[in-house]
């Protein structure tokens, strides 16, 4: 696996060599191949022209940038399952995808199985692969055999798995969460104690992410790639302030988000504390002048148009919407004390932060929480499913216990404002209210109306205990014990 070389990126060591093909950036983009693009090359180092065109097709390219870096580690593995048996990928069967079906998910001998949703993405990226060169005419047929077409219309692979997005969902109250942030990123003990030992320099970036995940219901790629202009103002005056994602950054679409008026306190201190220090040390020591591909943004109109100046004093202007998570790494503005960059979030050395970056950061909080008996495991996707949990059935409870509403009255308020599970669709920025209904809130949608409307008990209690009460009742749910 390789990838096409960032311009705005300092020479290291290891790419000392390529300063000797000083004109590489733009023999790549006369290719069509964009910077950080990945690629791949045979075990021996050796380029496979035909694997190297689907790269830079339009079938790929037309990609999410997410999308992209998913699927080329998955094209990669099964091309080396391929390689290693001596078996040319142009002559890949169905029975040679089977035994890697078999190798990836259930061989004992593998330490490294995967689950059915992993499988799937798999089988998502070798179909895209496959149906390209089989539409040029580099394969007969491709391994992934499909099925007849359904009453709906749609083939499926034999190979893919059934159930694959409830496996792995889970969703957590509240409490569960603050245990988990507290104790995870905050240098917390799981009684509630500060862990004197506790170094987390970066405790203000890392908890105003995870506040703004929990409360906004933003994708990872969404949240982790925001620019100073996309964080909208915190108003004393309302709970939650309405800015807007960038399409390319989206899943299908740029849309509308609503974030906490707490979260934006959060991040405000992060970006007036943490985030300035990080910035003045960058500064200090020159990084932002090493860099010699950036573009610093002059102006964004009222039209979503960003004007730029390249450092060569070239003026450019790019739809804030086409620019993804590899552009927005690029973009930096002029403060009254100098450059610094656009993105929102930083390393410690000031640079942007890739946003998959928090998928490790994520990771370390959950080993740490395991090591002081904080059975609590979190994902940034988790934060998102539980933000759509805490909505739906705060719209329930506001439609079904708090308006002391008739019914008729409360089928006008829904003919005019809309369903809760429509109205969470809108907060996720989901196509289809059915991926709303059967992924992202599956613990609730199997749940009887009579819960939401026939228990007394809950009658008084607050969104969160209400939560928990589901929790009770519900699998998937994390919860904890109250400290």
């Amino acid at each position: 696996m390789c990838w096409a070389r960032q311009p705005s990126r300092p020479y290291t060591a290891r790419s000392d060599v390529l300063a000797d093909f000083p004109d590489l950036a733009d023999r790549e983009a006369a290719l069509g191949i964009r910077p950080g693009q990945p690629f791949l090359l045979m075990p021996d180092g050796r380029p496979d022209v035909d694997v190297l065109e689907f790269f830079r097709s339009a079938a790929f390219q037309s990609l999410a940038a997410g999308s992209q870096e998913s699927y080329a580690p998955d094209i990669q593995l099964f091309l080396s399952f391929l390689s290693v048996q001596g078996i040319d990928w142009r002559a890949a069967a169905f029975e040679h995808l089977a035994d890697y079906e078999f190798w990836r998910r259930r061989d004992q001998q593998n330490p490294d199985r995967v689950g059915a949703a992993t499988f799937s993405r798999d089988l998502a990226a070798i179909k895209k692969f496959y149906d390209w060169h089989q539409w040029r005419g580099k394969v007969t047929v491709s391994p992934v055999a499909l099925h007849k077409p359904n009453s709906t219309g749609e083939s499926s692979s034999r190979l893919q798995p059934n159930a694959v997005r409830s496996v792995q969902l889970k969703w957590l109250t509240p409490r569960a969460y603050k245990r988990w942030r507290d104790v995870g990123l905050g240098g917390y003990h799981s009684d509630g104690r500060r862990d004197t030992t506790w170094r987390g320099r970066n405790d203000g970036r890392n908890l105003a992410f995870a506040e703004a995940l929990w409360s906004s219901g933003l994708r990872l790629r969404e949240a982790g790639t925001l620019v100073l202009g996309e964080i909208p103002n915190a108003d004393s005056q309302v709970r939650y302030a309405n800015a807007r994602v960038g399409q390319a950054v989206a899943k299908g679409r740029g849309r509308d988000f609503w974030i906490s008026a707490a979260a934006l306190k959060h991040i405000d201190n992060y970006v007036i504390s943490t985030r300035a220090a990080a910035v003045n040390r960058a500064r200090a020591e020159g990084r932002y002048d090493a860099l010699t591909d950036i573009k610093i943004v002059d102006t964004v109109d009222h039209h979503r148009r960003v004007h730029f100046t390249s450092r060569d004093g070239t003026k450019g202007t790019v739809p804030l919407d086409s620019l993804d998570s590899t552009d927005r790494l690029n973009f930096y503005v002029t403060t009254d004390r100098g450059l610094e960059p656009w993105m929102v979030w930083l390393s410690e050395a000031g640079l942007p932060l890739p946003y998959r970056t928090w998928e490790a950061i994520f990771s370390t909080a959950n080993k740490r929480c395991q090591t002081l008996g904080v059975d609590i495991h979190c994902h940034p996707h988790m934060l998102r499913h539980s933000f759509a949990l805490r909505m739906l059935v705060t719209l329930i409870y506001a439609h079904e216990r708090k308006m002391g509403i008739t019914s008729a009255e409360r089928r006008e308020y829904r003919h005019i404002f809309g369903d809760p599970w429509v109205l969470v669709q809108t907060l996720l920025g989901h196509v289809n209210v059915e991926t709303t209904r059967e992924c992202y809130l599956e613990p609730v949608s199997g749940l009887q109306v009579d819960l939401f409307l026939n228990d007394g008990g809950a009658e008084d209690a607050s969104i969160a205990d209400f939560i928990t009460h589901i929790a009770a009742v519900a699998p998937g749910i994390v919860d904890t014990e109250e400290q």
